[in-house]
């Protein structure tokens, strides 16, 4: 014997499943709508990315003067601009996904690739040779270092250039804390570092009534800074252009040295809540 559902059963039946159907419908359109307004907004939106460098790149109100200085440089583009400041890793990551369309710390030392415009050079760094004894002031050449045990930063190491050179052994570190931390705790005598990064070092010993490093009087390896945006977008020889432009105009109107803080009688850019402890022990 079949069993059959009164018709009432089935009416009720059938106008669930069509107010399913109409939700599921409802729904779709509604996601539809969404990607729709997100690729609009990311349309309108220039995305760049770069890495974390105190002082230079950063996020949670810390100083942060090379991206001041592209958002400065750019602010004549007639799309919103976004700058990002993350890892080597997730900045790899998001140029191959596409929610950057480019970044703002090309460094010489790497080479350049065939699918990128490449900005003229807008930032220079001078990698100096740093240590507590002063015969550091009068290297003028890497091979001077011929053996020696040298700190650096994994953001130089890393690149084609550095990462090839056989003249010092380079003990590697992921930031310049970490770098100014193996000469604090006597692990290397000497750093190849940024200039401008021990500039704010020797302002953060002065301040607390310790002598400062010596620097090499010249620079052992200049590094050229540029912006860098996929060919891929439509855009990119127009951002190239408006950005060289910028510069050109902070350069011209003494905006520039303002913005990258090139005086030096002012409290250290570096945190020194994370300083604290070294400083101590200096």
């Amino acid at each position: 014997m079949t069993f059959q559902y009164p018709v009432n059963v089935q009416r009720i039946s059938l106008l669930a499943k069509l107010k399913l159907a109409a939700c599921v419908k409802l729904i779709c359109a509604c996601f539809l709508l969404l990607n729709v307004q997100l690729n609009v907004a990311n349309a309108n939106t220039v995305s760049l990315v770069g890495n974390k460098v105190a002082t230079y790149i950063d996020e949670h109100e810390l100083p942060a003067r090379q991206m001041d200085l592209v958002r400065a440089a750019l602010a004549n583009l007639p799309e919103a601009l976004k700058l990002t400041a993350t890892t080597q890793a997730w900045k790899g990551s998001g140029l191959k996904s596409g929610k950057f369309i480019g970044y703002y710390d090309h460094y010489s030392l790497n080479d350049v690739k065939d699918d990128y415009v490449y900005s003229a050079p807008y930032m220079k760094v001078n990698l100096h040779i740093v240590s507590r004894y002063q015969r550091a002031e009068n290297i003028i050449r890497l091979e001077q270092m011929y053996r020696e045990r040298v700190g650096i930063e994994n953001r130089f190491a890393n690149t084609d250039v550095l990462r090839a050179e056989r003249d010092v052994s380079w003990a590697r570190a992921p930031s310049f804390f970490d770098v100014i931390k193996q000469l604090a705790e006597d692990r290397v005598d000497f750093l190849l570092v940024d200039k401008r990064m021990i500039d704010e070092m020797n302002i953060l010993l002065a301040s607390v009534g310790e002598k400062p490093v010596y620097i090499s009087k010249q620079a052992i390896v200049q590094v050229d800074v540029s912006l860098a945006i996929q060919k891929a977008n439509a855009e990119a020889n127009k951002i190239i252009s408006t950005f060289e432009t910028g510069i050109s105009s902070l350069r011209s109107n003494g905006e520039y040295d303002k913005l990258m803080q090139t005086n030096l009688q002012r409290d250290s850019l570096l945190d020194d809540r994370i300083y604290t402890d070294m400083l101590r022990k200096w």
